[in-house]
């Protein structure tokens, strides 16, 4: 007979672990933080002892989600977008006015540490609650102040520096012209310096960040690839955001977005870029055997007005190959279960098949393929032996889930649940909210700095 430190069990497990599958009446053992087994109740019970058990006989667990693209710093960006009007639709609505976008996001959010720690606690509270357990921040606001946030609510993830891009646009001009708004040495050297401090430190990862490729040129993007292989690192950046994307795209580069990319040879397993709604399907299966990874971010897509759901470019890549992820893009749009949630139902509406995106591929893109995206794949995103003992439990107790059979379906349908959370085997969130956390104090900081935010950017 094995010790463990705690055995956790429930109805139904989704391991997302393709040698395992699903399990009925199952039970994980833990040992030291990790995964120490997986198998039915009456299998662990039978290998194991453990002075903690926690029976859930009526749960579903899944392993810790994974949210490939949040920029945590933009927690307070909701409260200076005004609202849109027929008549004044968003930057990113309608093809896109991706040029004067880009121009806003270079300006900076002038987010201080003092603002950035308080919008990023607030947001790390929040993905915490809904299940998240390692997170990869897209960048906005100060680094030192993401990675304390960090470390005080009790993730893990990826951090990086706020927006890199050399290049601008003279709106004036018609159509608007790139411009050179920085160099690139230093802005080399800054990237360089922030990911030596922070890389490896207090769990996490810190990787280089390109803001888009219409605002990176030729130069940036070569010696930023450069950099992190050489650092055994990741890019995060965002391209083929919206409909003019492309058109801009061949405008200024004479190629589309993901076609440049792929002839300046950047995009490898090291690369993660966000939203990829809009490229030429010719591209697509290069990208796939090239190993880039993508992060789609429902709610943002659908909410903005983006149209990456209409242009089914989703589905087309996942069948293609590429490592497809969910994130949130940020606290002010919907937490990941309901991005799961969205991406189950959106893409079966566009495609009139109700056969896309079964409930566990979605449950996979925020799982595993979050974790290959983010270089976590052989310690986290599934719940198998010698990984992490990162594991989500939905409460089934709920009208939402009585109709149903299948618990996995049941939460996607409703995007409800109230969650229990545990990190490395430590019990954080039960029944939706953090245990070892002041989140009142949390909330009214954040709502304090989120009212001195908008004064300042009023």
């Amino acid at each position: 007979m094995r010790h463990a430190d705690l055995i956790i069990e429930a109805g139904h497990v989704a391991t997302v672990d393709p040698a395992l599958g699903r399990i009925q009446d199952g039970a994980v053992a833990v040992r030291g933080g990790l995964i120490a087994d997986i198998d039915t109740r009456t299998a662990i019970h039978q290998r194991w002892r453990a002075p903690a058990v926690r029976r859930e006989a009526t749960a579903l667990m899944v392993p810790g989600l994974i949210d490939a693209h949040v920029h945590p710093g933009l927690f307070f960006l909701a409260r200076l977008a005004p609202p849109a009007t027929p008549g004044q639709p968003g930057l990113l609505a309608r093809g896109g006015q991706i040029e004067r976008f880009l121009n806003l996001l270079n300006q900076g959010l002038k987010l201080d540490p003092e603002l950035t720690l308080h919008a990023a606690r607030a947001s790390f509270l929040r993905s915490l609650e809904t299940g998240v357990t390692y997170f990869n921040d897209a960048a906005a606001g100060d680094t030192d102040a993401l990675a304390a946030a960090a470390a005080q609510i009790g993730l893990k993830g990826i951090v990086t520096y706020d927006f890199g891009a050399d290049l601008g646009f003279d709106l004036a001009a018609g159509p608007p012209r790139p411009i050179r708004i920085a160099g690139v040495d230093r802005i080399l050297a800054r990237a360089e310096a922030i990911v030596a401090r922070h890389n490896g430190k207090q769990g996490l990862q810190c990787w280089y960040n390109l803001l888009c490729d219409l605002s990176t040129s030729d130069e940036l993007y070569r010696a930023t690839t450069a950099l992190a292989l050489r650092d055994g690192v990741g890019i995060n950046t965002h391209t083929a955001t919206v409909r003019r994307h492309e058109t801009a795209s061949r405008r200024d580069f004479g190629r589309g977005s993901v076609r440049r990319l792929l002839d300046l040879g950047v995009i490898g397993p090291h690369w993660l870029a966000a939203h990829m709604g809009f490229m030429a399907r010719a591209d697509i299966t290069e990208l796939a055997a090239r190993g880039g990874h993508v992060a789609h971010c429902p709610a943002t897509s659908m909410g903005a007005g983006k149209g990456i759901i209409a242009a089914k470019t989703i589905p087309a890549l996942r069948r293609a190959g590429v490592n497809v992820a969910l994130g949130t893009d940020s606290a002010q749009w919907a937490d990941l279960p309901r991005q799961m949630s969205l991406a189950f139902y959106a893409h079966k509406e566009v495609w009139a098949d109700d056969s896309v995106l079964t409930p566990d591929e979605v449950l996979y893109m925020a799982t595993l393929a979050g974790a290959r995206a983010c270089a976590q794949a052989e310690q986290r995103g599934s719940i198998s032996i010698g990984k992490v003992a990162d594991l989500v439990l939905v409460h089934t107790d709920d009208l939402a889930f009585v109709p149903f059979d299948d618990p996995l379906l049941a939460w996607l349908r409703s995007g409800v649940g109230a969650l229990d959370v545990y990190v490395e085997g430590r019990l954080r969130v039960s029944r939706g909210r953090a245990i070892d956390l002041d989140r009142e104090a949390i909330g009214r900081q954040a709502q304090e700095a989120a009212g001195r935010f908008l004064r300042q950017n009023a």
